[in-house]
Order: structure tokens, then C-alpha cells, then sequence
């Protein structure tokens, strides 16, 4: 007599369903920790709020651009970029940054130009970006700052305007 037997608890290939439920409820919790692990693994520092302001300078002494002071509590790191650039005229003029040798200047046409920190500028400190153009014509003139990978500034400026009219400049 041939005996007839029907197990349904065995897949088509052998293995048995407990055991593929097993595999999955194992699979999921180490799937959840492989998730987790490269975002705590990119963590980032703050370097706090640190501020980009206008300035329209002295007619005579003092060109107009702009002044990034390090927040209070940590410095600006090496590989911060003030990216400048200017509408209305076909020059931003020329740009040096003071304390000069923190910086490398890239021109990158005649009305954009960036500055990147060659070392930590220290908490608290400053440095102006000024330009040669005369506050006596049009022109608008942005800067944004930018943080390497890695770093974030909770409560920063990190953007301003400087425009001067035939009337006057201001700043924002």
C-alpha cells in the first residue's frame, strides 16, 4: 500500500517555512542597524553663529565689502569659501582680504570671486573681504559663505548685500 503524505509546511525546495520566518525576523533588526550606522558615522560640528555683514567702508580710506567674524563659542575651519559677486558693472574691482595670508583668492570672472581659509579663523575673530569699486557708481555686490563637509553653524549669517547708488550704499 502506498501511503499518501501531504506536508505543507515544507517550501517547494526543502526548506521549511520556520525557517525562512526565522532568517527574516533576524534579517530585519540587522537591515535597521546597517541603516543607522553610516549616519552616526557622518556626524558634524557647529561652529555656531557666525555672521557675514556689509560694509559700505570709508570714501578714501576704506573700500566697501564685507566683514565674516568666527562666533563666540568656536572658529570658522579651514576650507570655509566667501563666494563674492557682483551686478551693474562689469568689474567687482579688486578684492584683498585683511589679516591678509588666512585665505587664497580665486578669481573666478571679472564680477565673481572667492575666498577660501587656509587655516581656522579663531572664535570671536574677524576678516574683511573689501573691493576697489567706488561707492560714486551703481552696483550690487552678494556674499555667501560656505562650510566644509561635516560642519554646521546653528543661527549663523551666512549671507549679505552691499548697494551702492549714486546717492549712497547700503548694506544688509
Amino acid at each position: 500500500m502506498t501511503e499518501l503524505i501531504t506536508d505543507h509546511s515544507t517550501a517547494n525546495d526543502g526548506m521549511d517555512r520556520r525557517t525562512v520566518i526565522k532568517a527574516a525576523a533576524w534579517t530585519v533588526p540587522a537591515i535597521a542597524i546597517a541603516v543607522a550606522a553610516p549616519r552616526a558615522a557622518a556626524s558634524t560640528s557647529d561652529v555656531g553663529a557666525y555672521s557675514l555683514s556689509g560694509s559700505c567702508g570709508a570714501p578714501g580710506i576704506q573700500g566697501p565689502g564685507f566683514v565674516l567674524v568666527a562666533s563666540a563659542t568656536a572658529p570658522l575651519p579651514t576650507g570655509t569659501t566667501v563666494l563674492i559677486s557682483g551686478t551693474g558693472v562689469s568689474s567687482i574691482g579688486v578684492f584683498s582680504s585683511t589679516p591678509s595670508g588666512m585665505t587664497t583668492q580665486t578669481r573666478l570672472s571679472g564680477t565673481a570671486t572667492q575666498f577660501t581659509l587656509t587655516a581656522d579663523l579663531p572664535a570671536g575673530t574677524a576678516i574683511s573681504f573689501r573691493t576697489t569699486l567706488s561707492t560714486s557708481a551703481r552696483w550690487t555686490l552678494n556674499a555667501l559663505t560656505t562650510l566644509p563637509e561635516g560642519y554646521t553653524a546653528t543661527g549663523a549669517k551666512s549671507d549679505a548685500v552691499v548697494t551702492s547708488s549714486l546717492t549712497g550704499c547700503s548694506t544688509s
